[in-house]
């Protein structure tokens, strides 16, 4: 009885074994189907789960369904933006080209434009320069004109004063009594030259006028510039001097109306020709020495007789 219970036990267990091999192989058979049906499956699960965040996103994200296809239309979609893109990138190359040419021309255009604006400053400037100078040569002409018209009336006005002869109504006894006043003044504070260019007794020896002479200064030396010349009816060569500065103290208010401020000298006739006097010409700028006096009929101050003229 025992021993066909350990009979039975050993059956059992040799049976479990070989269906437990059996199913080890089976299982082994399912398995490696498993795996090789896996990719599909895997596939299908992804394609599934896409299409369902797809579905969920038209209904709650707002992105449109369109792009929910296959990968290879998002591959082909893909290549047409890449495309688009380079085509968008040779097309902005080409257009930043073409600015470029344009901004090129346009700095020629510049460049042109400048140097005509350039050309035209300079013609501008070149125009102004010829109106300034026509405008200057044309004032130099005015005053000319102007000085030569001066210069004439002066000269008439000169001509006028020189030519008055003896025997013309002398100013009012008034004014001679206050050009005496004056001259009164003079004589207390001047003091008369003296030496070898002076001279000695009667000073105004030889002056067909002389009753009409008041001695201011019996030697007188005057510069200045020769300003008018006449050779007078009774002999005298007279002219008028434009004293320098430091003579100036020699002319009086009368000298300044009536002669323009020039000093009226007179060489006698005697005194012409003798050495060291000259009968000098317009211009000359002279050295003289004489008697200073006033004509006492016409008011003014002169240096009469002269007796020493030199040029200087």
């Amino acid at each position: 009885m025992a021993h066909y219970r350990i009979r039975t036990l050993w059956f059992l267990i040799l049976s479990f074994s070989i269906a437990l091999v059996a199913s080890a192989g089976t299982l082994n058979s399912y398995m490696n189907k498993s795996w090789a049906d896996a990719p599909p499956l895997l596939d299908n699960l992804l394609k599934n789960y896409y299409i369902k965040i797809q579905d969920k996103s038209e209904n709650g994200l707002g992105i449109p369904s369109d792009l929910s296809q296959d990968y290879g239309g998002a591959n082909q979609t893909g290549s047409d933006l890449t495309g688009q893109a380079l085509s968008g990138e040779e097309g902005a190359n080409q257009t930043g080209s073409d600015l470029t040419g344009q901004a090129l021309s346009g700095e020629e255009d510049s460049e042109d434009n400048n140097q005509t604006s350039t050309q035209t400053a300079g013609q501008s400037e070149s125009n102004q320069n010829i109106n300034q100078t026509i405008e200057t040569q044309q004032q130099i002409q005015n005053n000319q004109t102007v000085n030569i018209q001066n210069n004439i009336q002066l000269k008439q006005k000169l001509e006028i004063a020189i030519s008055e002869e003896e025997g013309e109504a002398p100013i009012p006894l008034e004014e001679q009594n206050r050009v005496e006043s004056s001259d009164r003044v003079i004589v207390t504070q001047h003091k008369a030259l003296t030496g070898p260019d002076c001279k000695t007794g009667n000073v105004l020896a030889g002056a067909s006028n002389e009753e009409n002479l008041r001695v201011l200064s019996e030697c007188q030396e005057a510069t200045g510039v020769v300003m008018h010349t006449k050779k007078m009816d009774d002999g005298d060569f007279k002219f008028f001097l434009k004293l320098d500065d430091k003579f100036k103290f020699l002319i009086n208010e009368k000298n300044n109306d009536k002669t323009d401020g020039f000093m009226v000298v007179e060489i006698v006739p005697p005194d012409q020709g003798k050495s060291g006097i000259i009968l000098p010409k317009e211009g000359d700028h002279v050295h003289i020495w004489g008697a200073w006096v006033t004509d006492k009929p016409k008011g003014w101050h002169e240096i009469h007789p002269t007796w020493k003229v030199v040029n200087e």
